[in-house]
């Protein structure tokens, strides 16, 4: 019976041993989003780049936004 108990114990010891050394730590290559804050071009508002759109270099805090400098952007130059 003693040898049992030992058998058992030894066997949970190397589960808990195995599993704290499969425990993933920190990625090293993961990817850390940009903070980075852009300026609508439009408006004027700041936006974390990560949420603007991008158009032509320039950076849009919505989609109207954009629409509307691109709409006046045409019209000027058909003049």
């Amino acid at each position: 019976m003693r040898l049992i108990i030992i058998f058992i114990a030894l066997a949970v010891i190397v589960m808990v041993l195995k599993r704290l050394w499969q425990t993933p730590g920190p990625a090293k290559n993961r990817q850390i989003p940009s903070n980075k804050m852009v300026q609508c071009a439009h408006c004027g508002l700041y936006t974390p780049e990560a949420d603007a759109l991008g158009h032509g270099g320039k950076y849009y805090c919505s989609q109207a936004h954009l629409d509307e400098d691109n709409k006046d952007h045409h019209s000027s130059t058909s003049l």
